[in-house]
């Protein structure tokens, strides 16, 4: 496809991991191309305003202007761009005019959908069931403190406290994205992520390493690990970085 016949897409959110994939991501797409990135509402409606894109995906919770905000001066301006909010809460659909809701944890698919598609009169809202993670942690109050944090960010989550039994659970299929600690007892890190790579599928679920170890990001890079956290963890952060990972490897709901 010709670079002039390329959808013209502006992205925004205040989360820079989560910017930064969602630019990556368009961009392997040969017909679509980020030609603005912002990390607030306002800057995201000056880029709009400078660059007329043919699309802004824009986040719902953004600073200084949020996304909702961002899409009713759009439309009081009548700027001809389509509005796809990338948000959470798929609640919000009944705030937005003229524009598509599609939910974080969608898989990529969708959101490539919404933004190659026909504009809407009215809302349309893309869901999907929350992402599915396997915490894989020893330490029993780490795994909890997780498995309750995640949990409460509407994540479906699995625990397993070494690498035996993370095995059985990860190989039934039911999961998108591994939170892996290297240094497990029985079964260690490593050694999980070596055995877990011989399974049919398991490229289609990334793993984040997690350590306190002085080695830990050299032991996370050479098992092919998505990304690396240091302990102590950003619950916060690490919750961002699972939404991200999710949508750079396309994860996709399986049956």
């Amino acid at each position: 496809m010709e670079t002039s016949e390329r959808i013209r897409v502006v992205v925004a959110d205040d989360h820079p991991s989560t910017r930064e994939n969602l630019r990556y991501l368009l961009n392997t797409e040969a017909d679509l191309e980020v030609i603005g990135a912002a990390q607030n509402g306002v800057e995201a409606l000056r880029l709009i305003v400078e660059l007329r894109p043919d699309v802004a995906v824009l986040d719902r919770e953004m600073p200084l202007l949020d996304g909702l905000q961002v899409a009713a001066r759009l439309q009081r301006e009548q700027l001809p761009v389509r509005v796809v909010l990338f948000t959470l809460d798929a609640e919000v659909f009944g705030e937005l005019r003229g524009g598509v809701v599609v939910a974080k944890d969608a898989p990529v698919a969708v959101l490539l959908a919404a933004i190659r598609g026909p504009r809407h009169r009215e809302p349309v809202v893309h869901t999907a069931r929350p992402l599915r993670v396997l915490v894989v942690e020893d330490d029993d109050s780490t795994r909890q403190a997780l498995v309750d944090f995640l949990s409460d960010e509407g994540f479906l989550v699995e625990s397993a406290l070494d690498g035996q039994e993370a095995l059985g659970v990860a190989a039934s299929g039911a999961i998108d994205v591994i939170v892996l600690d290297l240094w497990l007892p029985v079964l260690d890190g490593a050694a999980f992520a070596d055995i877990w790579r011989t399974h049919p599928g398991s490229e289609r679920v990334p793993i984040i390493a997690m350590s306190g170890l002085p080695q830990g990001e050299a032991i996370a890079a050479g098992v092919g690990a998505a990304a690396f956290r240091t302990k102590p963890l950003d619950l916060p952060k690490l919750a961002d970085l699972l939404r991200s990972t999710a949508i750079r490897s396309g994860a996709e709901p399986r049956a």
